[in-house]
């Protein structure tokens, strides 16, 4: 049974080559259709509820709308968290859900529960649409952005262009999910009105609002039926254009209609500007283009460049650059993965030819390991999954089980070859003699990985599109040596080391030293293997030390989420103190944009500045939506070739020379962009310090931030909100305002619109365009100002204008910036960023909330939380963790059911705790962290280790059960399984030693994994082909002490 498909394959070479020349033809096609991106896309779960609240305070925002949006939302299930943050005007309510779920459904849920709010929030006196519930995906950037710039054409022209023609060319472009714009001057409509017409006629400023809304219709009249024909009859009095609406009904006096014109001058213009854009120091509207999730990156890419050469062709002046491109980075890479996939390919079959001294041998191997590679990528359309770093590297991990598989069928085939067996029969028994070791290994393998995705949860859903090519070239590899190497070897390969006339090649010649090298440490292997089978008990507690060893190094490791790598590309963002204008933010911007362009490895800079409100901003914010007094820019960096200091040496430049040259500035935050998913969230050390008094919270808050200040390994440091926003309290006399009809609705009201002005509740609907809206204010000398109400004037309900002074006093006053809450507390953050060379994010956490704890009296109800980084993290490593457990328990099964021993698994599985001395040892020296990807290194040397401790055991075995004595059989299986274990070992090592060590731009994040193969498998190697022997002695001597035991007890039964 076990040589069925071997023997199938040599009886039908010609069907089976057919076969593989067709897996090659679909692997080619299948690298051409694969959508390619940056990183695997990983659904995100959050859903936002967005509402507006116009003219409202942060406190008012949270009092009136985000508490009771919170309230509500308590009937939800799946919820972890629920966060809110409540700013001027506006509510962000945030529900993350679990990793992995429905996020459809979860929007269905969150609408639903809305829709029955409603009622609860006061969401009147607003001109666009009350709230939105929409999936907020942070992880879902641009891939493009273009700075768009038009000679001969002003602002309002260009902007008009970019939000109406642009959007819809661009939208229609496939794969493209949305477009949105940024920065320029925004089309608006408004309504000047003149105070004293309007109190010639007794009106208010609300009564023109009242009127335009009123007015500004479409509505239907019915149907009418004219013989066979059936009419729709529509009453459409919309605002078209300016004349429309100067040409509304206002109020009728005495048989005469008073018109909008007749008390006010309306102006099609643009908003008061409060966002902008600049490429490289150049203004510019910003274009960001995003693609749909299940996309290809470069494919998207060059279709809208395409679509952009047609635009600039058929409108004279319009010109694109690119400011970001996120293919860059794809194609840099995929280009890095791939020259080092092949790199590894082309080592490993070096080492193959060094150690077989055979070509044709060597041959058959190296044309295995594509075969194997190219036949795992088939399942890979099949289940939507994309060609990224992921899946690459989890490739390039493969190689080395690829080249085991091939290495033990070669070598067994060139037993029975050097027996005097035909090749035929030599490559049937020789390959059916390690089918159950090659798939008891591959097995193990696969029982190691699948649980950590299985598990489902972020860490599940990150290293999906690693584990599954791994899992797939496990599966191809197995196939591939008993079928393909096989019939390869029946056809070509001759008894190694032997040629016609028994003479020496010139190969043999020239690896000679290495020939007699090996032969050299065979010896020194035997004779350490002997000198260990002698003293057991001293090799055993040598073991025992390293074990214990490998737990006194792990409390000195760093742990943190995810390693940080160098991309070569960062966002940077400035706040400055609340209350500053749009102008003076810009002004602050450009010289933050100035220091950065003077660093000789910036190669490119985009930068918004201020803040827009569009649906489309929700795809890149997670729990806030910025302000007008801040910027974020998009920096990229010259190839990590061309420049001299690192990404993070870059940024800390940035900060030092802006904190240093700029005044004015509240918070600088830079992180570098990389390949996971984690690369674009927020500050990994983040400190929520919770209570319920806002003055007491943000005085604690800041206590926390000394602590984080006073850590040099914490930079940028900040807190998320404070106590500095300018506000003017309306004080309003009650008793005189209700003497004059007044409510204080009416009052306040009139108040905003006397002040600042007003949009209606309808748009401005040009023909074919998007909506724009209304604006309704006083003009410029009727304006009131805070500091002198007598010049503020509100009319009264029988048409009497007062000054607004007669019954209200402004109070200045300062309050939150922002109010944020978690599952139902206030909280302020305390958010720092580290540098790679610096102590990890979970033990800079863990310091500043310790410290904390013990220097800073917290009153009741009030304390403090590690989030950011640290929340996922205690939650990921616990899943992965208990995914290792349960590879563990899946490989110690498959090796029962390989072995049919309960005892005998045991004795291979020791060298998974063997290899830890390794692996904590080569992260210390390597100045690495212990991360979900170094973890999932250690998932993935657990099975190589077993693998190497089941060849070697196995052969044991199979000599005990020939009659051979159990030392005799050890001395003899160690030296016939070096050769096979130190080749697949040598060549894993080759493999991963490059990323290890010198990773390509973008690659470094996963050099963990790398140094942990490294570390584990030289110390696993050792101690596995030494220690597994004498724990076997001691665990068969335990075995025949129980036969003993047995028989003399049913001896004295008898």
């Amino acid at each position: 049974m076990k040589t069925f498909l071997t023997r199938w394959s040599i009886r039908n070479p010609v069907i089976t080559l057919a076969l593989y020349i067709g897996v090659i033809i679909l692997s080619i096609l299948t690298l051409i259709i694969i959508p390619v991106r940056m990183m695997p896309y990983v659904q995100s779960p959050l859903v936002a509820i967005i509402t507006m609240a116009e003219g409202q305070t942060p406190t008012e925002v949270e009092t009136y709308i985000s508490k009771p949006i919170e309230q509500r939302l308590t009937v939800l299930d799946g919820v972890r968290f629920v966060r809110s943050s409540s700013q001027q005007d506006m509510s962000l309510v945030t529900i993350q859900f679990a990793w992995g779920g429905d996020i459809d459904t979860a929007v269905q849920e969150v609408q639903s529960v809305m829709k029955a709010a409603e009622g609860d929030l006061p969401l009147d006196g607003i001109n666009t649409r009350s709230y939105w519930v929409l999936p907020i995906d942070p992880l879902n950037r641009p891939v493009l952005t273009l700075a768009l710039k038009g000679e001969g054409w002003d602002s309002v022209q260009l902007r008009e262009f970019a939000d109406n023609t642009l959007v819809d060319r661009l939208t229609q472009v496939m794969d493209v999910q949305a477009v949105s714009i940024f920065g320029g001057y925004r089309r608006q409509l408004q309504v000047i009105v003149d105070r004293q017409k309007l109190a010639a006629y007794g009106l208010s400023i609300l009564d023109v609002r009242d009127a335009i809304d009123k007015n500004n219709v479409s509505e239907g009249a019915g149907v009418l039926t004219r013989g066979d024909t059936e009419i729709l009859v529509r009453a459409d009095d919309r605002a078209l254009n300016a004349q429309m609406v100067r040409d509304y009904p206002l109020y009728e006096m005495g048989g005469r209609i008073v018109y909008i014109r007749d008390v006010a001058e309306v102006k099609d213009t643009y908003e008061e500007k409060r966002s902008g854009y600049r490429y490289n120091g150049q203004s510019a509207l910003a274009v960001n283009v995003i693609q749909k999730p299940d996309s290809s990156s470069p494919k998207v890419i060059e279709r809208v460049r395409k679509e952009l050469e047609k635009i600039e062709a058929q409108y004279p002046g319009i010109e694109f650059q690119e400011a970001y491109d996120n293919s860059f980075l794809v194609e840099l890479i995929k280009d890095s993965t791939t020259g080092e996939l092949l790199i590894s390919v082309l080592l490993a079959g070096i080492v193959i030819l060094v150690f077989l001294e055979d070509f044709r041998a060597t041959a058959i191997v190296m044309i295995s390991i594509p075969m194997s590679l190219a036949l795992s990528m088939l399942p890979f359309i099949p289940i939507s999954m994309s060609l990224n770093s992921s899946t690459l590297v989890g490739m390039m991990m493969a190689i080395g089980k690829l080249v085991d598989d091939s290495i033990i069928v070669i070598d067994s085939i060139d037993r029975h070859l050097k027996l005097g067996k035909s090749p035929r029969k030599a490559a049937i028994e020789g390959t059916g003699e390690v089918f159950l070791a090659s798939a008891a290994a591959s097995c193990t393998m696969i029982a190691a990985l699948l649980p950590t995705v299985l598990a489902g949860g972020l860490t599940g859903l990150m290293f999906v599109g690693l584990v599954y090519p791994m899992v797939f070239a496990f599966i191809s590899s197995l196939l591939v040596s008993i079928t393909l190497i096989p019939l390869l070897a029946a056809f070509f390969l001759k008894p190694l080391g032997k040629t016609k006339n028994q003479k020496r090649t010139w190969l043999q010649w020239l690896v000679s030293p290495f020939h007699y090298g090996f032969i050299a440490l065979e010896k020194s292997y035997g004779w350490l293997l002997n000198l260990s089978l002698k003293n057991r008990e001293i090799t055993l507690a040598i073991a025992g030390a390293f074990i214990v060893l490998a737990f006194a190094l792990y409390p000195f490791i760093p742990q943190e989420m995810m390693p940080l790598g160098d991309s070569g590309q960062f966002m940077a963002t400035i706040e400055l103190e609340p209350g500053v204008s749009f102008q003076k933010t810009d002004q602050t911007a450009k010289q933050f944009e100035t220091i950065i362009l003077e660093q000789p490895e910036i190669e490119k800079v985009s930068s918004e500045i201020g803040f827009e409100f569009t649906r489309n901003s929700t795809y890149f914010s997670a729990y806030s939506m910025g302000g007008v007094n801040a910027a974020s820019m998009i920096v990229t960096l010259k190839p990590l070739g061309e420049r001299q200091r690192d990404i993070w040496q870059v940024m800390d430049a940035i900060e030092t020379e802006a904190n240093a040259t700029i005044p004015g500035i509240r918070r600088i935050a830079m992180k570098e962009m990389g390949v996971d998913v984690m690369a674009t969230s927020a500050a990994p050390i983040q400190i929520a310090v919770y209570g319920e008094d806002l003055n007491i919270l943000h005085s604690l808050a800041q206590e926390v931030l000394n602590i984080a200040e006073n850590n040099p390994d914490i930079v940028m440091t900040h807190t998320s909100s404070s106590l500095n926003q300018p506000e003017y309290q309306l004080k309003i006399d009650r008793r005189r305002a209700q003497e004059l009809g007044l409510s204080l609705a009416m009052v306040t009201e009139q108040a905003k619109y006397a002040l600042n002005g007003g949009y209606t509740r309808s748009f401005y609907n040009r023909p074919n365009l998007r909506q724009n809206t209304i604006l309704v204010r006083y003009n410029q000398q009727d304006r009131g100002n805070f500091q002198d109400l007598a010049s503020t004037y509100i009319t009264t309900p029988n048409g009497e204008q007062i000054p607004l002074s007669m019954v209200a006093r402004l109070e200045p006053s300062q309050g939150p910036t922002l109010v944020e809450r978690v599952n139902g507390r206030r909280v302020v953050y305390v958010n720092g960023f580290y540098r790679k060379r610096n102590p990890a994010s979970m033990n800079l956490s863990m310091a500043v909330a310790m410290q904390a704890a013990e220097e800073i009296t917290f009153p009741p109800g009030y304390g403090l939380d590690s989030m950011g980084d640290m929340t996922d993290m205690m939650i990921e490593f616990d899943r992965l963790l208990k995914g290792l457990v349960v590879s563990l328990v899946l490989i110690y099964l498959i090796l029962v059911i390989q072995f049919g021993s309960f005892i005998q698994p045991l004795v291979m599985m020791l060298s998974i705790p063997l290899e830890l001395v390794g692996v904590f040892g080569a992260l210390l020296l390597a100045k690495q962290t212990l991360s979900t990807v170094s973890i999932l290194g250690i998932i993935i040397l657990s099975g190589i280790a077993v693998s190497s401790a089941i060849l070697l055991l196995e052969l044991i075995l199979t000599k005990r059960q020939e009659g051979v004595p159990r030392m005799q059989a050890i001395r003899e299986s160690g030296p016939v399984r070096l050769k096979a274990i130190f080749m697949t070992t040598l060549t894993t090592m080759i493999v991963v030693v490059r990323l290890a060590f010198y990773p390509e731009t973008g690659m470094d994040a996963y050099s963990p994994i790398a140094t942990v193969i490294l570390g584990g498998l030289t110390v696993s190697t050792l101690l596995t082909l030494i220690v597994i022997p004498v724990v076997y002695t001691f665990v068969d001597d335990f075995i025949m002490g129980v036969k003993k035991l047995t028989r003399k007890m049913k001896k004295i039964r008898a």
